[in-house]
């Protein structure tokens, strides 16, 4: 926000320098980003904050910097405008109260258009803005000086002479001021006429009613659009101007019509021309609204000792109304224009502010023993020990030591194992590297008692020899199934499988929010090969799962089939993301289409699905397999696999139309990258 500081001098008495006057307002919260001399003026670049919107305009700084110097505010007297019998005047129609709660309109009539005077040029210029006519300058000069965006339609160009605040109509299409045809649609609200749009709400006027020099009749137009409505149509046109700055952060609905008074009585002065009767159409003024300070709460929180007289001083020089006050407490009315303030304890930030930060004596706060926070870790940790006990699995733990034999049985080299000087036992010779030896001891002992049905977990500690003879220490996850999995009346019994472990990894990662893993096919000394992968996030393997081999389960005495996993928890730790987000219900339906293919037995299914996903974008919403089958009718070597598709548009119904070229892409990039044909 550029301030020119003479005008400011014109509403308020200023004796400071302009410099001294950048650090007072700085100071109290308003601050100046730059000062820059402009002549025989200076220009302040403020820094408003979306909840003060008052500082949007000269008055509404004035007003501060006269509560700060405990000078005295001189407002432009306004009288209201008496209609002249301008005959003939507009019709106003609100279509949409609740993007519009407040429209108005008067009609000036037989105007004459031209160059502004000097002081109205110089003003603008000094707010960095272009001066046009006479007409037009007013209006802007009007929003600096209070804040309220106005604007000014020629009147013999509006069909109908009526005015329509509405939202616009699909397809529709405006021409801006600035020379740019715009497509609208429903959201945005938009002023019209009896045949189309001539300006849009809160944001840019139309090229069509624009005041030129051969203008007579002029509509003057203020208003209250709604800021939600506005801030959406200002993005989705890429259009930010000096009114839709203002109407995004609350105009002052209540001051609306002495706005347009004050406007009123210029066009009258520099332009001429008789004024009509005010059209004002909706919410003439909001309820009013009181706050209750007490003076001991006041000093107690600052720490100082505000004399009552002076607390309510400060706060009537920020334009609040005494309504009420005793000897220990106060009740102000809060002005129309100060959205921000509901309790005491705005009145007090208030108080604070103008009265000095600095002023606030430096005091040595009580130690007041904080509760224990729990590193993220740990509350990591339990979240993953709910998760995996809400899937049916049991947490075991198992020893850091553990002998050599243990770990060549399972698979794993002692090389870089971190070795005991003095075992106990030939049992707990090394630090564990990995959670798979002891996991494998669980599910032996388990089996050995006849407790053959397994899903175990545990959450433990491994250690890892450096080549500088220290060793670091990680947090691993580690997962055994082994046995049947549980299964209901309908589905019957069946054993524990690959996928099932999978399926677990997939539904932990997910509960934990992240979304960046694939599986990929692995190798692994412990894990039977075709039934082991990897996974990977960002070109890192972060952990391994499959089925255990053969010659291992032997070397454990395991004659039962056990599938496992092993994840770094440290990296769940580092990417889980627990906070709950909300996702809109979508409003359109879903289509779903299958497709089934006959692809080589050696393709990755992830392969395949990223394939997919990239050739279905953006209409694409999942894509999973669904069925897959080797079989007679199947040629040596292939296999068939089934992929379920579901294709979304969150802003309309698709059509066959629509999917179908979206569909044949993906066939399409799947026969190109993996020969994969239709069945």
């Amino acid at each position: 926000m550029r301030v020119s500081y003479n005008w400011l001098k014109e509403y308020v008495d200023i004796r400071l320098a302009p410099e001294k006057l950048a650090e007072l307002l700085t100071m109290s919260g308003l601050t100046v980003e730059s000062l820059q001399p402009l002549g025989a003026d200076h220009i302040f670049e403020i820094e408003v904050t979306s909840n003060r919107p008052d500082w949007l305009s000269v008055i509404g700084i004035a007003r501060e910097v006269a509560a700060i110097c405990g000078s005295r505010l001189k407002l432009p007297a306004i009288v209201p405008v008496r209609s002249q019998d301008a005959k003939g005047g507009a019709r106003i129609i609100v279509d949409d109260r609740k993007l519009c709660p407040r429209y108005t309109g008067r009609v000036i009539r037989n105007v004459k258009i031209g160059e502004s005077p000097h002081w109205l040029k110089a003003k603008l210029e000094a707010m960095g803005l272009r001066p046009v006519n006479n007409a037009v300058d007013i209006t802007n000069f009007c929003l600096f000086e209070t804040g309220e965006p106005m604007h000014v339609f020629d009147l013999d160009k509006v069909a109908g002479g009526t005015i329509i605040v509405r939202r616009a109509k699909k397809g529709e299409k405006i021409f801006t001021i600035d020379g740019v045809e715009r497509a609208l649609d429903d959201p945005a609200l938009v002023i019209a006429d009896r045949e189309k749009p001539i300006a849009i709400a809160g944001v840019m006027g139309g090229a069509d009613t624009e005041v030129t020099a051969s203008t007579k009749n002029i509509l003057l137009e203020a208003a209250y659009f709604d800021p939600v409505s506005v801030r959406r149509t200002s993005r989705k046109l890429g259009i930010s101007t000096e009114s839709s700055y203002r109407f995004e952060r609350k105009v002052d609905l209540d001051s609306i019509a002495s706005s347009s008074d004050r406007a009123t009585a210029l066009i009258a002065e520099l332009c001429g021309g008789a004024a009509g009767e005010l059209f004002d159409v909706g919410e003439k003024a909001r309820p009013e609204k009181t706050a209750h300070l007490r003076y001991e709460r006041l000093n107690s929180l600052l720490g100082l000792h505000i004399e009552p007289p002076k607390a309510a001083a400060i706060l009537r020089s920020l334009g609040l109304e005494t309504k009420g006050s005793s000897r220990d407490a106060i009740t102000a009315k809060i002005p129309s224009f100060r959205y921000d303030l509901d309790a005491e304890t705005d009145l007090i930030e208030e108080i604070s502010r103008i009265y000095g930060y600095d002023r606030i004596p430096q005091t040595i706060p009580v130690v007041v023993e904080q509760p224990i926070r729990v590193p993220s870790s740990i509350v990591i940790g339990d979240k993953i020990r709910d998760i995996l006990a809400g899937f049916g699995l049991d947490e075991i733990m198992t020893y850091s030591l553990l002998g050599r034999r243990s770990l060549e049985a399972a698979g794993v080299g002692t090389g870089d194992a971190v070795e005991i000087k003095n075992p106990l036992s030939n049992e707990q010779e090394v630090m564990r590297q990995t959670l798979i030896p002891g996991m494998l001891n669980a599910v032996r002992w388990n089996i050995n008692r006849k407790n053959k049905d397994l899903k175990l977990f545990e959450l433990g500690k491994v250690y890892i020899k450096r080549h500088d003879g220290g060793f670091n220490e990680h947090i691993s996850l580690s997962i055994g199934l082994a046995g049947q999995a549980s299964a209901g009346w309908l589905e019957g019994a069946r054993q524990e499988s690959f996928f099932d472990v999978k399926g677990i990894a997939e539904s932990l990662l997910a509960e934990l929010g992240i979304s960046d893993v694939s599986f990929r096919p692995a190798q692994s000394p412990f894990l039977s090969a075709g039934a082991a992968a990897s996974l990977e996030s960002e070109g890192k393997t972060i952990g391994i799962l499959g089925q255990v081999k053969a010659s291992v389960l032997s070397e454990f005495d395991i004659k039962e089939k056990v599938y496992v996993l092993e994840l770094s928890a440290d990296e769940l730790f580092s990417r889980a993301r627990l906070e709950k987000t909300f996702s809109e219900i979508p409003r359109y339906p879903s289509v779903v289409r299958d497709i089934s293919l006959i692809a080589d037995a050696a393709a990755h299914n992830e392969d395949l699905l990223s394939a997919v996903r990239a050739a279905g974008s953006p209409l694409l919403k999942e894509a999973q397999l669904i069925d897959r089958y080797i079989g007679s009718q199947i040629p040596d070597g292939k296999v068939s696999l089934t992929y379920r598709i579901e294709y979304q548009d969150p802003t309309r119904t698709l059509e066959d139309k629509d999917i179908t070229p979206v569909h044949a892409r993906i066939l399409q990039e799947l026969e190109r990258r993996f020969g994969a044909k239709l069945r």
